[in-house]
């Protein structure tokens, strides 16, 4: 409807096309009686009233009127208001049936063209961020190759270099901040007038579509981004640098997926060598191509096998709590670790395949296990950030666990702190329907910062995990921070592990903070299976504990 408007036959007469619409000549008396005076949108973002857009239609006739809500508490909702002049002399059948008629069908019809700007818009633009989002990207590659402009332009896939260190430090509610920060000045970078334009990916991921006579500018631009943060009350400046694959559009391009896909693999190879900048090459390409077709096919072979990393019980007699189940990738006669492989696996997407890979052996180990009449401790899985982005994550970790008929809580799923930043209300839903259904949740890479209380009071989770490099034991601060910290998970039902710690006066420290559960390498390393098995056998442990810290 135009703003403006009042006439209310007019109206009716712009919704012809609907038959419940159709203004008849049945009810064209009462047509100068009623007016739509106001329709009101608001944007709903997980909850929270984000922006409100009014219209006001047509003056406010009369003193009478009504209102009609439509939409969803998730995404727009929609308030449509209507005024009216009393009926002479009162409502008569036909007017009351007029009435339902002009609330019903009419509403709907106005909710249904406001609705599907408003949800355009929010397809198509990450509201958090004011930015625009992948759907756009691909929606604009496309128009670009159908109007035969493609080739013009080049497109830079960038990542924030060492947000994890300023998520460590800061805690992920300021690392957040300063994301945003770096992403409005981004976004100020295209010259919108050429058709340039950037887009958010999520967390700390960018891509900036440009003429390729600007990407020099560009490069210098993302080599030195200064954001202005504050923590403890204190003002400073954060100098952000970045890494970025980029690739030019040739015309033998033909899809956004395509161009992506080339990003993504010169992404890849700036991270493994060590470099800022890459440029899309050939040579990259089949480099690329030859280590993710390895990999996938180490995969599909079943070649990959599992470790298990016990985190160790030092309250009472030191024993077996529960292990980590760890990928390993033997190749060329050596085993590789994650950290060689998990970017190549993350990159191309088989990062989600191998978390599910480990979830079915650990399942087909814990049965075959306790067929053998061993006692079993939970056995967490790793998941990557990436499978927050499948809505149905919970249903198939759970497909998969029954399937085996695993008692649920043998099994635990870890998330990464740094990975679900960004994907926070879904990660509440992930951990929460889990949490339900006996599945031990565990979060990783917990933060010091002040996203901490809004972790522990949102997530549903039995497990919060730290790390002994965090908490300098001769730093007083650093000992009430985990004090503090280790203090609240344990009061609001968590256990926390603590990782990584060297020397057995940090577990002393620790202990006395009131962290009772340890996985690192001082006590023991990741086990193959036949030597945890072998451990599962002989859950004690023989450690040294002070008398003071036995006690506590």
């Amino acid at each position: 409807m135009i703003a403006g408007t009042p006439d209310i036959k007019t109206f009716f007469e712009a919704l012809d096309e609907c038959v419940d619409c159709k203004f008849t000549d049945k009810f064209a008396k009462y047509a100068d009686y009623l007016s739509v005076a106001k329709i009101e949108d608001t944007q709903i973002i997980s909850g929270k009233p984000i922006s409100k857009n009014v219209d006001y239609v047509s003056d406010n006739i009369g003193q009478e009127f009504f209102e009609v809500t439509l939409g969803s508490n998730d995404s727009v909702t929609t308030i449509v208001r209507f005024t009216y002049t009393q009926f002479p002399p009162q409502f008569t059948v036909e007017q009351e049936e007029f009435m339902c008629i002009f609330r019903d069908s009419v509403a709907n019809k106005i909710a249904v063209t406001r609705l599907s700007s408003q949800y355009s818009y929010i397809y198509n633009n990450d509201i958090e961020f004011g930015m625009h989002n992948v759907n756009y990207l691909f929606t604009r590659f496309d128009e670009m190759f159908t109007e035969g402009v493609a080739t013009r332009y080049s497109v830079a896939f960038i990542n924030i270099k060492h947000v994890n260190q300023l998520n460590r430090y800061f805690g992920s509610d300021i690392a957040g901040s300063a994301i945003k920060m770096f992403g409005a000045k981004l976004n100020s970078f295209p010259d919108k007038d050429r058709g340039e334009f950037a887009v958010h990916l999520g967390g700390d991921n960018f891509v900036v579509v440009l003429y390729t006579s600007r990407l020099p500018d560009l490069e210098k631009f993302i080599s030195s981004v200064p954001v202005s943060l504050t923590y403890g009350g204190d003002k400073f400046e954060h100098i952000f640098s970045c890494r970025a694959g980029i690739t030019t559009i040739r015309p033998n391009h033909r899809f956004g997926n395509h161009v992506m896909g080339e990003c993504s693999q010169a992404f890849s190879y700036s991270k493994k060598n060590n470099l800022d900048i890459v440029h899309y090459s050939e040579a990259i390409n089949e480099s690329n191509h030859n280590n993710t077709t390895t990999l996938t096919r180490a995969l599909n072979e079943n070649k990959f096998l599992i470790y298990y990393q016990p985190v160790i019980s030092l309250e009472g007699k030191p024993c077996l709590h529960a292990a980590e189940a760890l990928a390993r990738w033997p190749l060329d006669g050596k085993i590789i670790s994650p950290q060689e492989f998990i970017t190549l696996a993350t990159d191309s997407g088989i990062v989600t395949k191998i978390d599910f890979y480990v979830l079915e052996n650990v399942c087909k180990n814990i049965k075959a296990w306790q067929e053998q009449g061993l006692s079993i401790v939970p056995i967490t899985v790793n998941f990557s950030g990436r499978n927050l982005f499948n809505t149905a994550i919970a249903d198939n970790i759970l497909e998969v666990i029954d399937k085996y008929g695993v008692e649920h809580s043998l099994i635990g799923i870890e998330f990464s702190e740094p990975d679900f930043t960004q994907r926070m209300p879904v990660l509440k839903d992930v951990s929460h329907t889990l949490s339900e259904a006996g599945i031990l949740v565990t979060l990783d890479k917990f933060s010091t910062g002040q996203s901490t209380l809004t972790l522990l009071h949102d997530m549903d989770a039995r497990y919060v995990k730290i790390s002994a490099d965090r908490f300098d034991p001769d730093d007083p601060k650093g000992r009430i921070i985990a004090n503090d910290m280790i203090n609240l998970a344990n009061i609001l039902g968590y256990k926390v592990i603590c990782e990584g710690i060297e020397t057995q006066k940090q577990a002393d420290d620790l202990l006395q903070c009131g962290c009772k559960l340890f996985q690192s390498f001082f006590y023991d390393k990741p086990l193959s299976e036949r030597f945890f098995v072998n451990r599962l056998q002989n859950p004690e442990y023989e450690i040294e504990i002070t008398k003071e810290n036995s006690e506590g």
